[in-house]
């Protein structure tokens, strides 16, 4: 079963360009589940109303921020999980080539934690994503978990993991660009709380000084 999981805050056009591109696929996605981070249900339906999709929609409270909403998807969906970004572009290949590998952890080449698989076995080794890190937005979170990878960190045992050429399109920071100057600042703001909070866990705060 192929899962594609994606949280959403602004950019319903995109999501809806995104799952045009899964609906091209060579092997179609099985379910499509969305965590309406933006609570902005009518741009939802706007967006994929008219989809003939099996779509389940997580409508929680507030924003909870990437780590949470990436944490929610390894609970609550079974595997193949696809955990994408809003903005991602697929090719019609490119779930075939990513769930080929066998890895623990497997990213689209050039594009990060911006479109993975992360298999139960890789949680299991590693946990999940530290939602302290960056606490209801989304910086850090992936850079943190690179450590455990790593190999440091407590819990942290040996995973797995590969960067798959898989043709995928990531135009990046498609959120910022819809956001205001005031947004903007408060993005910066959060940023700088996040590098904080990742280099008091690591020990790393003079590489920031």
């Amino acid at each position: 079963m192929i899962n594609i999981c994606v949280p959403v805050l602004k950019r319903y056009d995109l999501l809806r360009l995104l799952v045009q591109s899964c609906r091209a696929s060579n092997v179609r996605p099985d379910n499509y589940y969305i965590i309406n981070n933006g609570l902005n249900h009518q741009a939802l339906m706007r967006a994929l109303g008219d989809f003939d999709i099996t779509i389940k929609v997580h409508s929680p409270a507030r924003n909870l921020g990437v780590a949470a909403s990436w944490n929610w998807f390894i609970k609550h969906v079974p595997e193949e999980r696809v955990i994408v970004n809003d903005d991602i572009i697929l090719a019609p290949d490119s779930l075939e080539r990513l769930l080929a590998s066998s890895a623990d952890l497997i990213w689209a080449k050039g594009c990060g934690f911006s479109c993975f698989v992360l298999r139960d076995s890789c949680a299991e080794k590693l946990g999940t994503f530290d939602e302290m890190i960056s606490p209801g937005y989304g910086y850090y979170e992936d850079e943190d978990y690179l450590q455990r990878l790593d190999g440091r960190g407590t819990r942290s045992r040996s995973a797995e993991a590969e960067e798959v050429d898989a043709g995928v399109m990531h135009p990046k920071s498609s959120t910022l660009q819809a956001s205001s100057h005031e947004e903007l600042l408060d993005h910066h703001r959060k940023f700088k709380i996040a590098q904080a909070n990742y280099a008091k866990k690591w020990g790393l705060e003079e590489a920031f000084r």
